[in-house]
C-alpha cells in the first residue's frame, strides 16, 4: 500500500500535494513531507509548496464544513460512515464543540473530516471556523514541509520520525486546554487550596 502511495505522489509531482489533501486517503504528513522533499531537491520553492498545501487544506476544510452545515446531520451521518467514523466519535466531537467552542477546530489536523463536518453540523460561526482553520493549517503545513526538507530523500519515513513527536503534541494540547479551563474558572484554584 505504501509503495503505491509513494508512486502516486512521485508521479504527480507538485500537484500531488493538493490532490493528496483533497482525496484524504494519503496521510497528510506524508504529502507535506513529499512537498518538503521537492523543495529540498529544488523542484519547487518553499513558499509555493507551503501556499499550495495551506490553501488546499483550507479549501478542503471549508468544503467539509459546508457539507455539514447545509447537508445537516443526515448527510453528515452518511459521510461519517464512508470515512469510517463511528457515531460515538461524532457525538463526542459535537459535545466537545459545545464545551470548548471554536478551539476544538485545532484538532482538525488529527481528524479533518470529523471536526470540519461536525463544526458545520453544530453551526459554528463560519468566521471562527475559517480563522481557526487558517491558523492551524498554516502552522501544520509549515512544520511538515520543513520536516520533509530536513528528511530529504528519506521523506517516506515521516511516520517513524513523527511517531515520537505525537505524545509531545498531545501533551501540548492537553496543557493548553487545562490552562484555558483554569483561566475561564478563576475560582477553581481557590476551591482546591
Amino acid at each position: 500500500m505504501w509503495h503505491f502511495l509513494e508512486q502516486l505522489l512521485a508521479g504527480c509531482g507538485v500537484f500531488s500535494i493538493p490532490l493528496g489533501i483533497f482525496i484524504q486517503v494519503i496521510p497528510n504528513e506524508l504529502v507535506l513531507a513529499y512537498g518538503g522533499y521537492l523543495v529540498g531537491s529544488l523542484d519547487a520553492s518553499f513558499l509555493f509548496i507551503f501556499l499550495l498545501a495551506w490553501s488546499a487544506f483550507v479549501v478542503s476544510q471549508v468544503a467539509l464544513y459546508g457539507i455539514g452545515r447545509y447537508g445537516g446531520r443526515p448527510v453528515a451521518l452518511r459521510l461519517y460512515r464512508s470515512f469510517r467514523i463511528k457515531q460515538e466519535k461524532q457525538l463526542q466531537a459535537e459535545s466537545w464543540f459545545e464545551k470548548y467552542g471554536a478551539w476544538i477546530v485545532c484538532l482538525s489536523v488529527i481528524w479533518r473530516q470529523l471536526f470540519a463536518i461536525s463544526a458545520g453540523v453544530m453551526r459554528l460561526s463560519f468566521r471562527k471556523f475559517l480563522t481557526m482553520t487558517t491558523i492551524v493549517f498554516a502552522v501544520w503545513s509549515f512544520v511538515f514541509v520543513k520536516v520533509g526538507m530536513m528528511l530529504g530523500s528519506n521523506w517516506r519515513y515521516i511516520g517513524e520520525y513523527t511517531h515520537g513527536l505525537f505524545p509531545y503534541i498531545g501533551l501540548g494540547i492537553g496543557i493548553f486546554f487545562v490552562a484555558r479551563y483554569i483561566r475561564s474558572h478563576p475560582n477553581f484554584m481557590k476551591k482546591s487550596a
